[in-house]
């Protein structure tokens, strides 16, 4: 069976912990899209490790990256580097059908925020977006193009001569690479990850058929959808967990999905952000939360939780489950806010009319007391404060799905699960 693990929010909810926590009884972890633009991080003890090319686990299993996901080579190899150092011995197999995010990608991606000044999405500048406009405008460079040197030559000389004149006539920046440098780097990349490349549809189609269970992680999330989410402040691709099917390349057929959500709200970049907080309240839950980029190492914007967003998500997703993260956080602050409806000129509006102008939605908020400082350790929910126990109950009723994992701390360890 499928079982997947999705951000309800607009990302570093915590997914790459609940990916970790919950590989220990799956043996095979797919991603399955999305790119180097974003990581998850995964502690356990001293050890820690941020992935965002790899599935994140720090257990020894069967990683898959699928034909969906989207390659930084140095990156790549990078997390490869990682887990061999620190003798994670996992099994690693990589669709050949990958493109490839190229430092081309990651100049015009530059050139072009630049270019658009104060109407800028906010991009971390990997190129991400440059590199899926490249496969649906089929002249994309994958994996496979890597190996025949001779080959990629002849695909980088063509996407060469486009991008660089988007960037020098366009975007009226320079071009800053050598073209050669850049033929021969992604050529040895290519040769190194070879003996990873597997077909890795084939494979994971034959584990659910034979009734393995597969995890999949999930890259960014809902609210960065290119459809649902905060268009135009999203990713270049859907983030929805269903679009996985076709970016694995296997029949649609019944999840078990656990939805991740933070106790509060952050927000990576620009774009609209109803419940962003521009008081002390946000440097308290930022410095505590650690609320700064994995890849960026930007400050995130933080705000009080949007119940109405959750609740849109776990319908748009199918979620079966709810984990929240980082309730840690919020403990000592006066009191909490939680926004359960919007209004737009003074009028409720649904959420998916809110998201068609979210910049005009003021939220309608439920307050709560907050918690004292919580232990470093809990073995049942009854010895929560109280505070928390209500504020949970809440959410679990507002969204109509269970919490099933409360986490409390980075580490593994620190998640209390619901019997």
């Amino acid at each position: 069976m499928l079982i997947a693990v999705v951000g309800l929010q607009f990302g570093d909810e915590g997914k790459g912990k609940f990916v970790d926590y919950l590989s220990s009884n799956i043996n095979n972890i797919a991603r399955f899209n999305g790119g180097a633009n974003a990581g998850h991080c995964v502690q356990h003890g001293n050890l820690r490790g941020s992935f965002s090319q790899l599935p994140a686990s720090l257990n020894k299993k069967n990683l898959y990256i699928c034909q969906g996901a989207l390659i930084s080579l140095p990156v790549l190899i990078k997390e490869i580097d990682f887990i061999q150092k620190e003798n994670i011995d996992s099994n690693i197999f990589i669709d050949p059908r990958c493109h490839i995010v190229l430092p081309l990608h990651s100049e015009l991606n530059r050139a072009s925020e630049k270019y658009k000044g104060k109407q800028k999405i906010g991009s971390v500048g990997v190129g991400v977006g440059a590199c899926v406009e490249d496969k649906t405008n089929r002249h994309g460079i994958r994996l496979i193009d890597t190996l025949d040197k001779e080959k990629l030559r002849s695909k980088l000389e063509f996407l060469w001569n486009i991008r660089e004149k988007q960037i020098n006539h366009v975007f009226n920046a320079q071009a800053t690479l050598d073209f050669e440098e850049m033929l021969e780097t992604t050529h040895q990349y290519g040769k190194r990850i070879e003996p990873y490349f597997t077909f890795t549809n084939e494979i994971i189609g034959d584990l659910l058929n034979s009734g393995e269970d597969v995890l999949l992680e999930t890259s960014q999330a809902t609210f960065l959808d290119n459809s649902f989410g905060t268009y135009p402040y999203t990713v270049a691709y859907q983030t929805l967990v269903q679009t996985c099917f076709a970016m694995i390349g296997i029949p649609a057929q019944k999840m078990h999905i656990v939805g991740v959500m933070k106790s509060y709200m952050i927000r990576v970049g620009n774009g609209p952000f109803p419940t962003e907080l521009l008081t002390e309240q946000a440097d308290y839950i930022r410095e505590r939360g650690n609320e700064y980029g994995t890849v960026s190492k930007r400050p995130r914007r933080c705000g009080w939780l949007d119940l109405s967003l959750i609740k849109h998500a776990v319908k748009l997703n199918g979620v079966t489950e709810l984990a929240i993260t980082n309730v840690d956080v919020l403990a000592g602050l006066h009191e909490i806010k939680v926004a359960v409806a919007y209004e737009i000129d003074d009028k409720l509006v649904c959420c998916d009319d809110a998201l068609l102008q979210l910049d005009r939605a003021k939220p309608i908020y439920k307050t709560f007391k907050s918690w004292s400082e919580l232990n470093s350790s809990y073995t049942h929910l009854t010895e929560l404060p109280i505070e928390l126990i209500d504020f949970l109950a809440f959410i679990q009723e507002y969204a109509g799905i269970p919490i099933k994992y409360i986490s409390y701390g980075p580490d593994r360890n620190q998640t209390l699960v619901m019997k």
